[in-house]
């Protein structure tokens, strides 16, 4: 099997496996909860506190639902570009009067003059992501937390598809959401970072008992991905470098990609084929990527392709290939040789 949808998910880390096999079956005490928090904050090199949750939809749930309860200020700051998880929490906060308001891009990017001129005294939020899990758009985090702080908003940052990618100082963030399937560590488990001094409402309510295995299981694999973070960048960018040379001349297959999209994500648009049919092309050679992200609508066209390109027929074509410091150029060259096939057959 050829698998490069690592953006979706991740297999988790053997030696991480390990330690969640040891500790599956135990209730983590308050002891011990507290001291997987204390190494999550120092493996960031934060000061935010760290809350358990069971992945990144409840995380971005929590940081939207719990932090929009001021009826006065009504107004939230988002992009065109952002999950489902948050796109669906803003149509929920919709219906409770909040008005949500798309920043303007350039290029994918958020135009940050613009942007200001937004954050007034009546905006509850700004939430943007940090990498764009369909083009692998990185936004400018450290200069709109400066902006929001600036402005005294709080800056909630979904980095999911960022954090064991690259490293981006949190310290102008307010609220931070990841999940460990990420980065080779579990299923079901997520963090979502605060800072101890905003208010942030409940949204579950109750006595929770966390997983010893699943948050010793993130930890190990949040710590093995930093380790080795700028090695295995380098390698993604080798790789995403070759898949772009072989590509680039193809006369049905575009490139959607910023200068500032991490190498991890190669978005293409197949012009001459509809994205499920190119997938199950792939499928039949057992090669697995994808259309747009995990949790996306099925049968819609990319709104973040769109943003990007300005493009209908390129965000109605387009797939993802994502990659990891796993892939080999052979897992490369099986892809584009079917690509390659594929236009000779046309």
């Amino acid at each position: 099997m050829t698998y490069l949808d690592y953006s979706a998910t991740t297999m988790i880390n053997k030696e991480v496996l390990e330690i969640v096999k040891q500790n599956l079956f135990k209730e983590a005490s308050k002891e011990e909860l507290e001291v997987n928090k204390q190494k999550i904050k120092k493996l960031l090199n934060t000061n935010l506190e760290v809350n358990i949750t069971s992945g990144s939809s409840e995380s971005n749930n929590w940081a939207l639902k719990g932090i929009c309860t001021n009826k006065e200020k009504n107004k939230i700051i988002t992009t065109e570009m952002e999950h489902s998880s948050i796109n669906e929490t803003l149509n929920y906060l919709k219906t409770k009067g909040f008005e949500v308001i798309y920043a303007p891009l350039k290029d994918g990017i958020i135009a940050l003059e613009e942007l200001e001129k937004l954050l007034t005294n009546d905006v509850a939020l700004l939430t943007i992501s940090s990498v764009n899990t369909e083009t692998g758009t990185l936004q400018p985090v450290e200069l709109i937390g400066k902006l929001a702080k600036k402005y005294n908003i709080p800056f909630h940052c979904d980095m999911t598809g960022s954090i064991g990618k690259i490293n981006i100082p949190l310290d102008n963030i307010d609220l931070v959401s990841f999940s460990a399937h990420k980065f080779y560590g579990p299923k079901g488990i997520g963090v979502l970072l605060t800072n101890k001094n905003i208010n942030l409402k409940n949204i579950i309510y109750g006595k929770r008992k966390y997983n010893l295995g699943l948050i010793k299981g993130l930890v190990k694999a949040l710590e093995l991905s930093l380790a080795n973070i700028e090695e295995n960048y380098k390698k993604v960018e080798g790789l995403n470098k070759y898949l772009k040379e072989n590509l680039n001349n193809l006369p049905n297959t575009i490139i959607n990609q910023s200068k500032n999209s991490i190498p991890h994500i190669l978005n293409i648009s197949m012009l001459s084929y509809k994205p499920e049919t190119f997938l199950h092309y792939l499928e039949l050679e057992n090669i697995f990527i994808s259309t747009k992200s995990a949790c996306s609508t099925s049968g819609s066209y990319s709104k973040s392709v769109y943003a990007l390109t300005n493009s209908k027929e390129r965000a109605e074509t387009s797939v993802r290939i994502s990659i990891s410091p796993l892939t080999t150029k052979e897992d490369l060259d099986k892809v584009i040789e079917l690509i390659k096939r594929g236009e000779h057959a046309r």
